[in-house]
């Protein structure tokens, strides 16, 4: 979907609720779209207060964003939220492309990543149901949505922390926060009142966007379908009450120096002309529409991710073309990314410092993210003669074969962990740059990877009984993992040279060791607790062998390798803290 949001059925006026007073916390996120409601979601996993604000009367009900990628499931899961996101999302495991009404081919998303994720292909859930899910587990642990309140203005006191002030139906309200969140859009009128500029360009395409109701011409999965001029991308969206079938249909409405609609154009002019494409050229059809808008892509990323006690995020930070159903994942892990690293310095176990890895970590993936989808869909807009030879000539020749070849090959593996997010690489070294001896590879710097059945002795404490080593990360702390029974000496290695990452350590603001407080009634200095330690089989497939010991963060990454059979391996000298600059 556009980043910016497309229009959709009129929302009701802003009602204020809970009502707010003068209140100070820890973390005010505004904005209360997927990316802020999971920044919400997280402060409360782990023990930050938070207030979430946001100018609406409620989630949205619009459709919006739609497409949940694997890496999300992945972090829904270390809410206990996984279980309810898959009830509600429709299943899409495969992509079809084609030209005009004839498809090339499949490639079954599931079978590609059923040994890279527990959450193999795509799923379908709309805006909308994400929002509700995330805003009811919010009430539901005591911590609503402060719906009505809009952002009006933010300063900063001398000691660094943020005062914001925020207009409401009832009046207006102060909030002091040592941290600010702005989660609020693609227009973020927190990032305007930063004066961070948004860099990058805008589509001189017109685009249709729809979902529509009883449609014939498509499968069960996604689509993709291409013409000289044209194309149309096909998401399922499951059935509507009357058992029709629903799908979100894209395309070109309009190419530049093709002249414009009206700018009073509504609905019905943008879905009499998008059915006429979708017909004509790929013989898709549908019965009625719920909604139908145009717009335009953009791919802009924010200049800075941080100014001082404040950050941006989701959509706020970075927008782009809506291929590869990539928006609205990226903002949901930035997100996880930065409230887990909120989290450590407000605890005490990192300095200020730390929260610069943030933007270190997450505007490369956004830039990266940004040039990969405007090159794809520079490439498929195209009306230059050699773009409309290639797209009718070139590729249906070429493409079956690739298609093909995906499933037997490692490129398979790369394409699903590129398009599901689960290969995003952080450099763990000193301000989010690359360590002593630190080298792109599979395991450093990477979500920890997927081992099924991975035989840990045991119930996992918090576990799921999926029996995989995620399961350890349902508890969202520092921990350290042992992967075959030659690795428990690099556990206790890592283990102790972490310790100050452990839960419930404290560093004393004159420095010295870290610590927690004695137990009532104790005596002497109190021990510092260690990291928990989990044990799994050995799993080489997975770049996890024999002798492998692995410090994992809160948010699934791995900080440091200790293992003499990992070519990665930086265990000649200790990897710089992931959490300090």
């Amino acid at each position: 979907m556009p980043a910016a949001g497309t229009p959709g059925p009129p929302a009701s006026s802003p009602r204020v609720s809970p009502p707010l007073r003068a209140v100070a916390t820890d973390v005010l996120v505004v904005g209360a779209g997927p990316t802020g409601l999971m920044a919400g979601a997280w402060c409360a996993r782990l023990g930050l207060r938070a207030v979430v604000v946001d100018a609406k009367a409620g989630p949205t009900r619009e459709s919006r964003a739609l497409g949940l990628q694997s890496r999300s499931l992945e972090v829904y899961r270390q809410l206990g939220l996984a279980d309810a996101v898959e009830r509600a999302a429709v299943p899409a495991r495969d992509i079809s492309p084609g030209i005009g009404r004839r498809l090339l081919g499949t490639v079954h998303l599931d079978q590609v990543g059923h040994r890279i994720t527990p959450f193999p292909g795509l799923h379908i859930l709309e805006q909308s149901a994400n929002e509700r899910i995330l805003a009811g587990h919010l009430a539901a642990l005591g911590r609503p949505v402060a719906w009505g309140y809009s952002f009006r203005s933010l300063d900063t006191t001398p000691e660094g922390r943020a005062v914001v002030d925020l207009d409401s139906s009832t009046g207006p309200v102060r909030v002091r926060a040592r941290y600010v969140i702005g989660a609020d859009g693609a227009s973020s009128p927190v990032r305007h009142a930063l004066g961070t500029d948004f860099e990058g360009t805008t589509s001189p395409f017109e685009f249709y966007v729809l979902d529509a109701l009883g449609v014939q011409g498509t499968g069960d999965g996604i689509e993709v379908h291409f013409s000289a001029e044209h194309f149309a991308l096909c998401f399922p969206m499951g059935r509507d009450g009357q058992g029709r079938r629903r799908a979100r249909l894209l395309g070109i409405l309009r190419a530049p120096g093709a002249g414009s609609e009206a700018p009073d154009a509504g609905p019905r002019a943008i879905e009499a002309r998008a059915r006429s494409i979708l017909s004509g050229r790929f013989g898709i059809t549908y019965a009625d529409t719920a909604w139908a808008s145009r717009y335009r892509v953009h791919h802009r990323v924010a200049a800075a991710f941080r100014t001082g006690a404040v950050f941006l995020a989701g959509d706020a930070a970075h927008i782009h073309s809506p291929v590869g159903a990539q928006g609205m994942n990226t903002g949901l892990q930035d997100a996880q990314n930065l409230v887990c690293l909120l989290a450590d310095v407000i605890a005490g176990r990192a300095d200020e410092t730390a929260l610069d890895r943030y933007e270190a970590e997450r505007r490369p993936v956004a830039l990266t993210l940004t040039r990969t989808t405007d090159r794809v869909f520079a490439a498929v807009t195209s009306l230059s003669p050699v773009a409309r030879i290639v797209r009718s000539v070139v590729v249906p020749v070429v493409l079956p074969v690739v298609l093909r070849l995906i499933p037997r090959s490692p490129a398979g593996g790369r394409f699903f962990g590129y398009l599901s997010q689960v290969r995003i690489h952080y450099w763990t070294g000193p301000g989010g740059r690359p360590a002593p001896g630190q080298r792109r590879g599979r395991v450093l710097g990477r979500r920890l990877p997927w081992v099924p059945d991975a035989g840990h002795a045991g119930p996992v404490p918090g576990g799921d009984g999926r029996g995989d080593n995620h399961e350890a990360l349902n508890r969202p702390v520092w921990q350290v993992h042992v992967y075959g029974p030659a690795a428990v000496r690099g556990a206790r290695e890592l283990a102790e040279r972490h310790r100050d990452k452990a839960a419930g350590v404290a560093r004393p603001a004159s420095g010295g060791r870290p610590s927690r407080a004695a137990p009532e009634g104790g005596d002497g200095e109190p021990e510092a607790p260690e990291l928990p330690v989990y044990a799994f089989r050995a799993a080489p497939e997975q770049g996890l062998p024999d002798g492998t010991a692995v410090l994992v963060r809160p948010d699934g990454f791995v900080a440091e390798v200790l293992s003499a059979a990992a070519p990665e391996s930086v265990s000649s000298r200790p990897v710089a803290s992931t959490l300090r600059t």
